[in-house]
């Protein structure tokens, strides 16, 4: 559905946060004429000042949609079954974007992966801006893709992140995809392995023949996904990698793999391998995403707060090697399965490891199995978590116990905050959870 076909008719915009806010305003300004209703769970929640729309709050929230023309369900809201009955009038922000462009010649860029995506759109973008291209960059790392349709151009290209929670209701799919991973995540949120793939399957399964999807080759989901489409298939390895890892700012042998899929991606759009080159050179990392937050007290502090999966806290360990001493664990708990990560973690030189509720619980269960040697400790907050790595990173281990992890180190040690658990329920968002580790280490 096109925005401009919702003009005159009732609409319930289901979730006001990011996207819902723009969906908002989209609709105001493109579709005149409509009854606009708000519903969210959550009861604080307000319209604009002045704003002479409905809302529907609390518990309530989601009573008398029989009433609406069409729902637009933001991103965030799991396939509640109060909304399954109304399927045939449920549509999403994200596929009223590409229905609204559709026609305008402009190409989207499609990526999705269980990691990677981000660092890979935003890759995409930065060399597309050096080659002299008009790139926005979209989805779910950037600003709502339903924000920019006017900006739907043939001269315009979009670089759009597109989460599973994006993908599941598409009936569309972007002209060129890139899959960067699968693993299980999200599993509280699809109810399954199966439908969490089925969910990612939408960024490939609508394509045309012309259309391209490139995909990491050693990702047995992604190259499953990959096979979604009818058009041209295009796999990327690490060993495609235009240069090494330390001729760039990021860290880590894992970003490899992003670098290879944009410098391909964009190489396929024409970029020369030169200007590829030079913009991969100055891209800086994103924040929460391996980002070092610099020295306090002769010590190191990363913040990999984007990490939310086991095997995410597995490659940032990869990432930076022996020099991490501390690590700092736990969030929501999804259900996950830790012992991948305590097997690593009793491999590794980590002296301390923290643990945070609620998943934090069940990673000690998977360390214990493992008999690793570290300490391990619970707290409650960010603030009891940065003063307890702060006074256990200055204390290390007794000698024998040193001794027996390995030599000393040459460089400072690290506290890697690399939590393998989504934020929800205890941060607003994986953001909110690095910048309060910021917070609290600025006070120390």
């Amino acid at each position: 559905m096109k925005i401009t076909e919702l003009a005159g008719k009732s609409i319930c915009i289901l979730g006001f946060g990011r996207e819902g806010q723009a969906m908002l305003k989209v609709v105001e300004e493109h579709a005149p004429g409509c009854e606009i209703t708000v519903a969210d769970k959550d009861e604080t929640v307000a319209l604009p000042a002045g704003s002479a729309h409905w809302l529907q709050v609390g518990s309530g929230w989601l009573h008398n949609l029989e009433k609406f023309d069409v729902l637009i369900k933001s991103p965030g809201i799991p396939p509640l079954p109060e909304l399954k009955v109304h399927s045939a009038n449920l549509t999403t922000p994200t596929q009223i974007f590409f229905d609204s462009i559709a026609g305008s010649e402009a190409p989207v860029i499609g990526v999705t992966g269980s990691k990677g995506k981000s660092t890979t759109a935003s890759l995409i973008h930065t060399i597309l801006k050096t080659a002299g291209k008009k790139s926005v960059l979209v989805g779910n790392i950037g600003e709502p893709a339903i924000a920019h349709i006017a900006d739907a151009a043939p001269d315009t290209i979009f670089v759009m992140e597109l989460s599973s929670y994006q993908l599941m209701d598409l009936t569309v799919s972007p002209s060129i995809a890139v899959v960067t991973a699968f693993f299980p995540e999200h599993l509280d949120y699809h109810g399954s392995v199966e439908a969490y793939k089925e969910a990612k399957k939408h960024i490939t399964r609508f394509q045309k023949k012309e259309d391209t999807v490139f995909f990491a080759f050693d990702s047995e989901g992604a190259q499953e996904i990959a096979k979604e489409s009818p058009g041209k298939r295009i796999p990327f390895s690490t060993a495609d990698a235009p240069l090494a890892i330390e001729e760039t700012h990021l860290i880590g042998t894992h970003n490899l793999s992003n670098i290879a899929a944009a410098f391909l991606v964009c190489r396929e759009l024409g970029v020369s391998n030169d200007v590829a080159v030079s913009a991969i050179r100055s891209f800086t990392p994103l924040p929460h995403r391996l980002q070092s937050l610099g020295m306090r007290h002769d010590i190191e502090w990363v913040d990999d707060s984007i990490s939310t999966t086991p095997q995410s806290a597995i490659a940032a360990l990869d990432a930076l090697g022996d020099r991490v001493v501390t690590i700092i664990l736990g969030g929501q708990d999804r259900g996950c399965d830790f012992t991948p990560l305590a097997e690593r973690l009793a491999r590794s030189k980590v002296q301390t490891i923290i643990l945070l509720p609620e998943s934090g619980k069940r990673i000690r269960e998977a360390l214990e199995k493992t008999k690793t040697q570290a300490r391990i400790f619970d707290a409650k907050t960010m603030e009891e978590t940065v003063a307890l790595a702060k006074k256990q990173t200055l204390h290390p281990l007794p000698t024998e116990a040193l001794a027996k992890a390995g030599t000393p180190y040459a460089l400072p040690s690290i506290v890697l905050l690399s939590p393998a658990s989504p934020s929800y329920g205890h941060f607003k968002n994986f953001e909110e959870r690095g910048e309060q580790f910021r917070a609290n280490i600025d006070r120390l």
